[in-house]
């Protein structure tokens, strides 16, 4: 069992260092060395990072802390060897370590470029939202959480309990883990999202009301409705984290297609044969479309990251 254990943990730290090749930083008290390179607390740190959520759990125990370091100490010995052998100039291998390198660099500029695309003032978003107010119209909404059970008796007791004063929150916590059982806060729903029996329910009480049990194909559920919300154009305030969401991808767009056009005309492309698909066959081109002469020169548009073209 504890081999499997030290063998899952080797394979998350591979995955978590892909790409990396041995050789340790110095900051920080040295816990190991490998061939004479230190592992540090604060290089441990770092490969903890990379490590997916249902290993780090692992971590929080001295035993969990000892295991890592030794799937850390494993995976840089295998690294070595792989090394040694010149793994990492197999032509196959050399390939796939080329594009791990070039999705890296490009993930890293996308991000750059996003991070630098202007915000919105409140008065710009306002005056987008003020344009075309009726686009942001909503239909009546209550505000609700249910719980939803298999068995009926089960519903109509914790019916029972909310009516004589028990929390409807405490008792949806006590149906976590439980099999069958289901608890959630929906937030505001809206008339034609759920099925018709629970929309009927929730919009027939009153707020502050629970109801139930309420029979759908989905089971039994007893229902708690917080408020109520007539229909109506939703308010500035409202919209406004969806308006500059919005807008900062249109910014983050166009920051992007501004990038790529000014590099397409700083550079010498030059697209000189259509390209093949394994067999010799042509790319297939949509329908209506013709094949370009093969044309040299730079160009004005903005091209597919992917493609050139």
């Amino acid at each position: 069992m504890r081999k499997m254990l030290i063998f899952s943990m080797i394979c998350a730290v591979v995955a978590a260092a892909c790409g990396e090749v041995p050789g340790k930083g110095t900051q920080g008290k040295v816990l190991a060395t490998v061939d004479g390179e230190a592992i540090t607390e604060a290089t441990l740190l770092k490969e903890v990072e990379g490590l997916p959520p249902y290993v780090r759990p692992i971590l929080e125990t001295p035993a969990g802390r000892a295991r890592f370091l030794e799937s850390v100490i494993t995976r840089d010995l295998l690294m070595r060897e792989a090394l040694r052998r010149g793994i990492d100039r197999r032509p196959d291998v050399a390939n796939q370590l080329s594009m791990k390198r070039k999705s890296i660099l490009l993930e890293a500029l996308l991000r750059e470029v996003a991070s630098k695309a202007p915000g919105l003032s409140d008065e710009a978003l306002r005056r987008i939202y003020d344009s075309s107010p009726e686009q942001y119209r909503i239909g009546e909404r209550v505000k609700v959480s249910h719980m939803l059970f298999r068995d009926r008796g089960r519903a109509a007791e914790m019916l029972r309990r909310a009516k004589s004063g028990e929390p409807f929150e405490e008792l949806m916590k006590e149906l976590a883990g439980r099999d069958g059982e289901v608890a959630a806060d929906l937030g505001d729903i809206e008339r034609g999202n759920f099925v018709k029996e629970f929309e009927t329910a929730a919009f027939a009480a009153a707020p502050g009301e629970v109801t139930g049990p309420v029979k759908t194909t989905y089971g039994y559920h007893v229902i708690k409705v917080y408020a109520k919300r007539p229909a109506g154009i939703r308010s500035f305030e409202e919209v406004k984290p969806q308006l500059l969401a919005e807008q900062r991808e249109i910014a983050q767009r166009e920051a992007f297609e501004t990038l790529v056009a000014g590099l397409r005309k700083s550079s010498d492309v030059r697209i000189l044969a259509d390209p093949e698909v394994a067999g010799g066959a042509k790319v297939p081109l949509p329908a209506g479309k013709t094949r370009p002469a093969a044309r040299e020169g730079k160009s004005d548009a903005p091209a597919s990251p992917v493609s050139g073209r």
